[in-house]
């Protein structure tokens, strides 16, 4: 059973939340607490799957709560909507959201949206905890096939004290006259059924390495030493076993050859611990594919779910609250009291608000200009929001206006463009921004270039590549389109952050 929790000091606001929870989520616990402290110890308690969060609070006030539950690795994957008359402030809903928050909802707010947030907070809730579900599960295979890996090793080099190895002797003909009696432990065979009877490059007999054979007698016919042949060969039984040979030639005391003397070790284990390991990464290696190929669904599912709950707002929502302001303005043209064309005026200035978040949240969700007039047209409208609320200078270079690529391409390009805008906003402390998108035969590129600090050193390079969360998900979106980021930075010259993806054959 899924569990909500609503954090606000106000009873009233507490009463009415919990109430509309109650109706519209009736398969859900609804817990409620009237402090951010009391809060805290509840969600550390309970493990709700969603936090209804208001943000002015006597004591901890709701930034300060969202905070010290994403800092808390107990409470960090818990999804939280603060719910604020601060909404209307964007610095507050930015810094809600820098924080941690996963959204942000205005008091007054409309039930259907706060009922459509909630469904989201527990959409990514439940897809969160089947990501870290199929984590752990994979963290456990890989221990278990390490631990069964350490295991064969220990097996083998508590074999290898045992002497797995005979010591064997040929003439200058390469037929045995010394064979010690480990032969029979290792290959079946007894001494006296070698000695004798059979030559260095007949025995062991092998099974499909004749090339090793061959090495040896070239080696042999060369007088010199060899060192490390791998055979595969037989066991007496007909069970296969793989040996290793070491030799070196023997001379009397006038110097004349008269044949080689050597060790031949039994390296199965061996073998079969790295053709067990071979396999185990390579299901490991699936597993990974896997998760990646997982991933990649549970990005593109949050874009449906994002442009779904955007265009019900447009259309919706969006529909009603415009009609209903101009329902009510129509009164004004009546012969109505001051008190009541008052009462008017003011209800449709919160109608007129309510229009602009509402139109707000749309786009922040999911642009419509993404999918009505493209990807380069929603950049330059991304741009154009950055130099109306930021002082940077914004420019966009194209060589090609038209970019032949399928919805799900175009949103993910979208997100990881944004994201790299948002990166320079928050940390290059620049004054420019440029875009460049290109495209040549076989890739589409997407630059963007900063004139901000830039940095030198190697190791915040690879925390910029790879350690912040915004770029780990650019990399986890670039692998599901076989993309790259390539980012090219220097002290005070700025920064280059180049995307690039294949173009789809047709």
């Amino acid at each position: 059973m899924k569990k909500i929790l609503a954090i606000d000091d106000n009873d009233n606001n507490l009463i009415l939340i919990r109430s509309i929870l109650i109706r519209y989520f009736p398969d859900s616990l609804v817990f409620t607490a009237s402090s951010g402290e009391s809060g805290i110890k509840m969600v550390k308690e309970e493990l709700p799957d969603a936090i209804l969060l208001d943000i002015i609070m006597p004591g901890m006030n709701g930034f300060e709560v969202c905070q010290a539950l994403k800092n808390d690795q107990l409470t960090k994957h818990i999804p939280i909507l603060l719910v604020s008359a601060l909404g209307q402030n964007t610095e507050d809903r930015v810094k809600g959201l820098n924080i941690g928050a996963e959204a942000f909802i205005t008091k007054p707010f409309d039930t259907a949206e706060l009922i459509s947030q909630v469904k989201v907070m527990l959409r990514i809730k439940s897809a969160e905890d089947l990501l870290r579900k199929q984590n752990e599960s994979l963290e456990i295979f890989i221990k278990k096939q390490t631990k069964e890996f350490n295991q064969s090793e220990t097996r083998f080099l508590q074999i290898s004290e045992y002497a797995l190895e005979y010591f064997w002797e040929v003439d200058s003909t390469g037929l045995y006259t010394y064979m010690s009696g480990v032969v029979d432990k290792i290959l079946g065979y007894k001494s006296d059924e070698v000695i004798g009877k059979q030559y260095l490059f007949d025995f062991p007999r092998t099974k499909t390495n004749e090339r090793s054979n061959e090495l040896l007698f070239n080696v042999f016919n060369t007088r010199h030493d060899f060192k490390e042949i791998e055979i595969h060969g037989q066991h007496k039984n007909g069970t296969d076993i793989w040996l290793k040979i070491n030799g070196f030639p023997i001379y009397d005391s006038e110097l004349k050859f008269i044949g080689y003397r050597g060790v031949t070790h039994d390296i199965t284990l061996r073998r079969q611990a790295e053709e067990d390991l071979k396999s185990s990464l390579e299901e490991i290696k699936n597993y990974q594919v896997k998760l990646k190929k997982l991933n990649s669904e549970l990005i593109l599912a949050e874009e449906k779910e994002r442009r779904r709950i955007a265009e019900y707002l447009h259309d919706g929502v969006g529909q009603i609250l415009s009609i209903a302001h101009i329902n009510l303005s129509s009164l004004l043209s009546k012969n109505l009291t001051p008190e009541v064309q008052k009462m008017i005026r003011a209800s449709t200035g919160l109608l007129s608000d309510a229009i602009v978040q509402s139109r707000t949240l749309t786009y922040d969700l999911s642009p419509p200009i993404l999918y009505e007039l493209g990807l380069i047209q929603a950049i330059t409208w991304k741009l154009d929001q950055i130099k109306n609320n930021y002082p940077i200078a914004v420019t966009v270079q194209t060589n090609d206006t038209s970019l032949d690529i399928d919805d799900n391409t175009r949103i993910l390009l979208y997100r990881i463009i944004c994201e790299l805008l948002i990166n320079v906003v928050k940390h290059a402390e620049a004054d420019l921004i440029e875009v460049q998108i290109m495209k040549d035969e076989n890739f589409y590129y997407f630059a963007v270039i900063d004139n901000g600090h830039g940095f030198d050193d190697p190791s915040e390079l690879n925390f910029i590549k790879k350690g912040g969360h915004g770029l780990f998900s650019i990399h986890e979106r670039l692998d599901s389109m076989q993309g790259k980021l390539n980012i090219e930075t220097e002290t005070h010259k700025g920064t280059k952050a180049m995307v690039s993806i294949p173009i789809k054959k047709k």
